[in-house]
């Protein structure tokens, strides 16, 4: 089974590649959050690999604020 880490890092990796942007990890209390900024136009393949990617986790989300858009995915500690 894979470690939380491992499983953060695999999905990091699979945002920054599909954003082109550099996602950032934040530690909770239940698991690991992965947050990466959404530019400005997104191309269908690049949308679908986001997708693909969120519904690895447990939870995801999609922030949009004055600043711009954000999508979120959960891993929970217990998933392995």
């Amino acid at each position: 089974m894979r470690s939380v880490e491992t499983q953060a890092a695999a999905l990091a990796a699979l945002l920054a590649a599909a954003t082109g942007t550099e996602p950032r990890l934040v530690s909770t209390v239940d698991g690991i959050r992965i947050e990466a900024d959404l530019p400005a136009e997104l191309a269908a393949t690049r949308h679908a690999a986001i997708l693909g990617a969120l519904s690895q986790g447990a939870r995801y989300g999609h922030l949009r604020t004055h600043d711009g858009d954000t999508v979120w995915v959960e891993i929970d500690k217990d998933s392995r």
